[in-house]
């Protein structure tokens, strides 16, 4: 399953359909895989002295933006990377190099990034900005978004909070990282459009070298074949706000396959990521036949705006499908009229120029079962040119309508935000009833549905990450340091719950973000957010599985947290210090 998912992924991603990747990343032949990579020293995971423990090690997966690898706390005393590989997906590629098999960019192994450092150590390059620029990894002269030249971006926060340890830690050591750097346009998306393949791709790559580093160990310790199974936890810090929320994406699906299935040369294998930032952005909400519920499109918005409706699980598609009325400000309504699957509308002006398309996306779930769904697209309420079209902003109606089967339908707004340090004129759209509060009479933030009261159609329970909905992905959520209060911003699971553990990131209600390790050795910056629990979260779980605890799903996983927290219900806490880390 895992080798037939590999196939498709790469193929998908070389074709690149959505210009993810810049042309001269692409490799025109990739290579068959061999076993070259056991005998020759330059294609080595790891120095002999950093190899890890064939007994208490756990292999720290993260996929992120601009994961430094050369930062001190991914090394060892001796100096030695502890980053085994790390695929640059969107580099210029370079013929003959490590990662001939990969459909793009470069791979950096501990080899390679040994001899990097080993040249910075003796002054024959400048420093870790050096190591960037010189491997490729960074060029300032490609139109691409240079995030690894930031000073604190959000790949080297994670990357520290999972996997980065002191020098003389030796609890270091039997970490070893295999890192991805997903490509600046996947990041710069927040709608999410581009990043499937992109991530899907990410994760095959780490258990393909999860599963050379334990060939490799065997090799240099001169092992019985198939010995060394170490587990393999992977972070993931990325999250959509729309979805059906129930694992039944292609990508929630295959890391669920994953964890059940596992790699029959590995051992456990358990993704992390953030429940997710947007409990009070007003972003989900629910309606009824009949009902309708306003939709803000703010001014000045140069992308397109997403929302999508999913319908209950039934046995089957009905006959009277799905639709959905929408209403722009001062122009008339429009309902759908589909018939058939993957069908489409299109809503156009007074002028005849389209301002919004509707399609049916129904999703099969497997045993006959089937969820009914509908992505809307609304044009950009700016244009980029006086000649193209765009939406109107102001109060959308949307609305189920009437003749549609009877059922509560869950709207979710697709997060459309610029993400820092990336340029895009993108403006937040979000769901309006006059039954939401805000805020109660004293000012204070409304946290919850219970202290809304009344039947509001816009939701604070559900708010979770979309990619997080599978039966085996681990959520984190978080909680301020001051009163261990979870943060207002923190999404909730359908139960709601902040996640299935809580790790601490804000200082104070008052003092949002956390002290985190910026690209450089000793640089610091300041973030916030679940993008930072996940990989607490993370860390906590590789140090678990590395101790030999057996926590075969996530009701054990949470049971061991419980066990160790000082604050195990109702959701509980990972062990955390009370002291800022050292960077």
């Amino acid at each position: 399953m895992i080798a037939q998912a590999l196939i498709s992924a790469f193929e998908q991603f070389l074709d690149d359909p959505a210009g993810v990747l810049p042309e001269d990343a692409i490799n025109p032949a990739p290579q068959e895989f061999d076993e070259s990579d056991l005998a020759d020293p330059a294609l080595g995971y790891l120095s002999d002295d950093a190899l890890p423990d064939p007994e208490r090690g756990c292999i720290i997966g993260i996929i992120d933006d601009a994961i430094p690898f050369a930062h001190e706390r991914l090394r060892l005393c001796n100096g030695a990377s502890r980053v085994a590989a790390t695929w640059i997906q969107d580099a210029r590629f370079q013929p003959g190099g490590t990662g001939g098999d990969l459909p793009s960019g470069i791979e950096l192994r501990g080899a390679d990034i040994d001899v990097w450092l080993a040249r910075a150590r003796a002054g024959e390059i400048p420093g870790e900005d050096a190591i960037y620029r010189l491997s490729g990894v960074l060029d300032m002269a490609r139109q691409t978004t240079p995030s690894t030249a930031y000073a604190a971006g959000h790949g080297a926060a994670v990357a520290m909070l999972a996997a980065g340890f002191s020098p003389d830690d030796p609890a270091g050591r039997n970490h070893p990282v295999i890192a991805v750097n997903l490509p600046p346009k996947v990041t710069e998306d927040s709608m999410g459009t581009l990043s499937p393949v992109s991530i899907l791709a990410s994760i095959l790559f780490i258990i393909t070298r999860a599963r050379r580093l334990c060939r490799f160990i065997e090799r240099r310790r001169e092992l019985p074949a198939g010995s060394v199974r170490l587990p393999v936890v992977i972070n993931l810090s990325f999250g959509l706000t729309a979805g059906a929320r129930d694992g039944s994406s292609l990508l929630e699906q295959f890391m669920d396959a994953v964890s059940v299935q596992g790699a029959g040369d590995l051992g456990p294998i358990r993704f992390v990521l953030p429940t997710g930032n947007h409990r009070l952005a007003r972003l989900h909400g629910r309606l009824k036949p009949g009902e309708d519920l306003g939709w803000r499109l703010p001014p000045d918005d140069r992308t397109v705006t997403g929302l999508e409706v999913w319908g209950p699980v039934r046995d089957g598609l009905p006959e009277d499908k799905l639709q959905i009325t929408l209403t722009p400000p001062g122009l008339a309504g429009a309902t759908t009229a589909f018939t058939a699957p993957w069908q489409f509308s299109l809503m156009k002006d007074p002028q005849g120029r389209e301002i919004a398309r509707a399609y049916y996306t129904p999703r099969y779930l497997g045993g006959g079962s089937w969820r009914e769904g509908v992505t809307i697209i609304v044009m950009p309420t700016c244009p980029e040119h006086l000649s193209e079209p765009f939406a109107p902003a102001g109060e959308w109606r949307i609305a189920i309508a009437a003749h549609s089967p009877d059922a509560e339908y869950q709207l979710g707004v697709q997060r459309d935000e610029v993400i820092r340090g990336f340029h895009r004129e993108a403006r937040q759209s979000w769901l309006f009833d006059p039954q939401y509060r805000l805020y109660d009479e004293a000012g204070r933030l409304v946290e919850t549905d219970a202290q809304n009261g009344g039947t509001p159609n816009v939701l604070r329970r559900g708010t979770m990450n979309a990619y997080a909905g599978g039966q085996y992905s681990l959520r984190a959520g978080a909680v301020d340091q001051k009163k261990m209060h979870l943060a207002p911003y923190c999404s909730l699971l359908h139960d709601e719950e902040g996640g299935d553990c809580l790790a601490v990131v804000d200082r104070a209600i008052t003092q949002p973000g956390m002290l985190t390790s910026g690209r450089g050795s000793g640089s610091f910056g300041l973030m916030s957010g679940t993008s930072m629990a996940a990989p607490q979260f993370s860390r906590w779980l590789a140090q678990q599985l590395a101790a030999g605890e057996s926590v075969a799903d996530r009701d054990a996983i949470r049971s061991l947290a419980e066990s160790q927290s000082d604050m195990p219900a109702p959701t509980p806490v990972l062990p955390h210090s009370p002291e800022f880390p050292n960077f």
